[in-house]
């Protein structure tokens, strides 16, 4: 790879056994249509859990708590290599409404919604969360 790396920055919120998951708009430069965890490029001088955080602020309107890395990875983009890493969040305030394209989702429902490829780990992850769920542990 040459050049520089965009370093994207995701937050995975969870809350109870639902996730917060956005649709991308049709005519999207890139990945049209396909649903998304909430996140963008982390800026000069900012570290990657802060820039989750502050994306996830901008893009939906609710404040999180960053917590572990789910994983990193690096994809060809349009625009060239960039770097993502995807970070578990929680809500602040689990009362407060989300802004569209963004909704609570259940983690069951996943596997029925289409996600980029660099999704992947991140998916099987959240589908790990989900199996106590759906064999009715708690």
């Amino acid at each position: 790879m040459s050049g520089p790396t965009t370093t994207i920055a995701v937050a995975v919120v969870v809350t109870g056994a639902d996730v917060l998951v956005g649709r991308r708009a049709a005519d999207a430069a890139e990945a049209p249509g396909l649903h998304e965890f909430p996140g963008g490029k982390v800026e000069a001088g900012e570290s990657a859990a802060a820039a989750a955080a502050r994306e996830c602020l901008e893009e939906t309107g609710l404040a999180v708590r960053i917590g572990p890395l789910i994983e990193e990875s690096v994809v060809l983009g349009a625009r060239g290599p960039r770097g993502i890493v995807f970070f578990w969040a929680e809500p602040v305030d689990a009362g407060v409404r989300p802004r569209p394209p963004f909704s609570w989702q259940p983690l069951e429902r996943l596997p029925e919604l289409p996600f980029p490829a660099a999704n992947a780990a991140v998916l099987a992850a959240l589908a790990r969360r989900a199996e106590p769920l759906s064999q009715g542990g708690s």
